[in-house]
């Protein structure tokens, strides 16, 4: 088959759920790089309503310049891993290329994966050198690609503690996920106050609860005031972020370090809730 076919991805990335983890990383990883990646965390919407069986044949046997097959003792185990697998193979038995690209996590034998083909392994190689061998096999290797578009560090959790270095990944950090994501962006203003921006995508807005107000007694988010691009939030205060599907996060600034002040690094940390539920009250958040 000519290399010259155009595909609707450059790859299709197959793996079992437990191994979600790591392979998000490498997925956001190849998102950054410009790759077309099939990934189903990125798919959500075009999948709802679709017949599995058959879009996933489709994907894995001719939508797909690559099947990236990401081999452990669950991805053995899995009907639907199985069912992708082998579409996979069915279309590198037709291509008597190398489609399928196989990366391990352990030693688990596959049926109809030859020992003998080559893999990278997860056991030496790290999440991000794996995505940077894709893109290499894509022949894209570092083509437009800048060091700060990498993935932004990430806390899926709906809530929880997070503590950073807001001087790397242009002050990058995401949390949440899915129509939950926030990414948020921050940059040094002194000792006592950060800057916070809305200039990510999955943000529409962001806002400053008035000094000495806590999360909980924020009963309706809606009523802030979102109008501004950039704010400056001062330790122990609250910032509170709406993201582009209408769902609500607060967070409590416990820390700010700046590093001309002390011998450390740039450090953020906050606590953080979202509300799942697509309310505005966070009345009723559990301390963390």
């Amino acid at each position: 088959m000519a290399e010259t076919k155009q595909y609707d991805y450059d790859v299709a990335l197959s793996f079992a759920g437990e191994n979600r983890e790591t392979v998000a990383v490498i997925a956001e990883c190849l998102r950054g790089r410009g790759v077309k990646v099939f990934y189903d965390d990125f798919e959500k919407t075009r999948l709802w309503g679709k017949d599995l069986q058959a879009h996933l044949a489709n994907v894995y046997m001719r939508w797909a310049r690559y099947a990236v097959v990401f081999v452990s003792v669950h991805y053995r185990d899995r009907v639907w891993t199985r069912h992708e697998l082998k579409a996979a193979l069915a279309r590198a038995l037709e291509e008597r290329g190398d489609y399928v690209l196989p990366v391990r996590f352990d030693d688990t034998e596959l049926d109809g994966l030859l020992p003998t083909i080559d893999y990278l392994d997860l056991r030496r190689d790290t999440p991000t050198e794996v995505c940077i061998r894709i893109c290499e096999k894509l022949g894209i290797g570092s083509r437009g690609y800048k060091a700060d578009a990498g993935p932004a560090p990430w806390s899926r959790s709906v809530n929880g503690f997070v503590s950073f270095d807001y001087s790397n990944h242009n002050g990058r950090y995401c949390i949440g996920q899915g129509v939950y994501e926030f990414e948020t962006r921050w940059s040094k203003a002194s000792d006592i106050s950060i800057y916070c921006y809305n200039d990510a995508p999955s943000i529409r807005g962001i806002a400053v609860a008035p000094i000495g107000m806590s999360v909980k007694d924020i009963n309706d988010a809606g009523i802030r005031d979102y109008t501004s691009r950039a704010r400056q939030p001062r330790l122990e205060q609250v910032v509170v972020l709406e993201n582009v599907n209408g769902f609500f996060a607060a967070l409590h600034i416990t820390s700010i370090k700046d590093s001309s002040q002390y011998a450390g690094p740039d450090e953020l940390s906050f606590d953080y809730w979202i509300l799942r539920d697509g309310g505005r009250d966070f009345s009723a958040v559990e301390r963390l």
